[in-house]
């Protein structure tokens, strides 16, 4: 499992209609002022009781761009959208098995450091794996389809 920790299923919010789905979303890109990469953005409004966002960014070319730009990333949105917006990251994880994908929640310390944890695959014997599959019964599978 790559050694990330397993999210927590009340961290995720309740998905509301689709407000943009951009398969060329650009976005600037980690190492060095003016690049730009490529990834398919698609952002949810989120049906709790506190209005905000679920942006999922789905890697599209080099396995590590989306990763090392994070923070970017997350500014980016956050312009956009506000600062209630939940950042997932979907990719291809060839390194696990043939067509393998993950989907991981990535949160941000106060120094603005990202970190990452797994929402799926998850193991099925984690104690929080019964309430991420919920989640991902109700909402996540949409997500990576």
């Amino acid at each position: 499992m790559d050694g990330l920790t397993l999210a927590l299923a009340d961290d995720l919010p309740e998905l509301g209609d689709l407000v943009p789905d951009e398969p060329f979303w650009r976005y600037p890109a980690g190492g060095g002022p003016g690049r730009e990469d490529v990834a398919h953005l698609r952002v949810w409004l989120t049906a709790g009781p506190e209005p905000g966002y679920l942006a999922v960014v789905t890697e599209t070319g080099l396995a590590a761009s989306v990763t090392e730009s994070a923070g970017h990333i997350r500014a980016g949105l956050a312009r956009r959208y506000g600062p209630a917006v939940v950042l997932l990251e979907h990719h291809l994880a060839p390194e696990l098995a043939e067509g393998a994908e993950t989907l991981d929640l990535v949160r941000f310390g106060a120094d603005g450091s990202p970190h990452w944890s797994r929402v799926w695959p998850t193991p099925a014997g984690h104690p929080r794996h019964a309430g991420l599959e919920r989640w991902m019964t109700d909402y996540g599978y949409r997500i990576v389809s």
